[in-house]
């Protein structure tokens, strides 16, 4: 090369291509857990002392999303008990601004599920004070849940508009197999009848909304009650008597966890 040319390569400056930016991580969501019973995670054990009748549970599926993802901020309100009036007047009020990512479980209180499963699936009931109980609760379903459900989701978008919302439905609780002891087959087939119902509305209202809908129904599927042993992930009439009918902790990571897993994350 010529002499000339070396020399005003050397006093040249040094040309640096820039180096490309890393690829910046999602950042971590901020989460708020709401909803009843099954949000709270009774039936799982391993409750927190702190939530006191809420009895919130480590095992519960908000906190195994916690867990698992490491959210920035983690709100866990959900309470044992609360119906959609509940939730909107004492949990959708803590909600921060700022939150990214919400799941909600409620409206079976709302329908008397509580009085339903004593009416159906208590020894020694009668046919007649089951479909009483049942006529009830598919008449607050058709003539008063959607308008709560209405209710209660526009006061959390307005609350967190920027967040992504799960809503979950419920699982089916009962086996519908002949052989199980718990009712009647018919019994139990209109329950699940019920549960389906409840489901569907929450679907259609929340997809209104804009929110999305965790159905946990086929991660539940040949899990329910009457079947014993580790398959069965919903608790049978048990001690306490206020853990029968919820998940065991497998129905919490098993059929709550990968449903919501999937639409918050999907």
């Amino acid at each position: 090369m010529h002499p000339r040319l070396l020399t005003a390569l050397a006093a040249a400056p040094l040309l640096l291509l820039p180096a490309a930016a890393p690829a910046s991580a999602a950042p971590a969501a901020r989460y708020a857990a709401l909803g009843d019973s099954y949000a709270a995670g009774v039936g799982a054990g391993a409750y927190d002392p702190v939530s006191a009748g809420c009895r919130r549970s480590t095992r519960s599926y908000p906190e195994l999303w916690r867990a698992a993802n490491g959210p920035a901020d983690f709100l866990f309100a959900a309470c044992n008990g609360a119906a959609t009036a509940d939730v909107e007047r004492d949990q959708v009020p803590r909600v921060p601004a700022d939150t990214t990512l919400v799941t909600l479980t409620v409206g079976g209180n709302d329908l008397g599920f509580g009085d339903a499963v004593v009416a159906c699936l208590q020894p020694l009931t009668t046919d007649a004070h089951c479909d009483a109980a049942l006529d009830e609760s598919e008449r607050r379903l058709r003539e008063e849940l959607p308008g709560r459900l209405d209710t209660l989701y526009r006061a959390l978008d307005a609350k967190a508009p920027a967040a992504r919302v799960v809503v979950t439905g419920y699982p089916h609780l009962l086996g519908t197999a002949a052989t199980c002891l718990i009712g009647t087959e018919a019994r139990r087939a209109r329950f699940n009848a019920l549960t389906d119902a409840l489901d569907d509305l929450i679907e259609r209202q929340s997809a209104k909304q804009g929110f999305r809908f965790a159905d946990v129904r086929a991660g539940f599927d040949g899990h329910g009650a009457c079947r014993g042993g580790p398959d069965e992930w919903i608790h049978p009439i048990t001690l306490p008597l206020w853990e029968s009918y919820h998940p065991k902790a497998a129905g919490q990571s098993g059929g709550y966890l990968p449903s919501v897993s999937d639409a918050a994350l999907g």
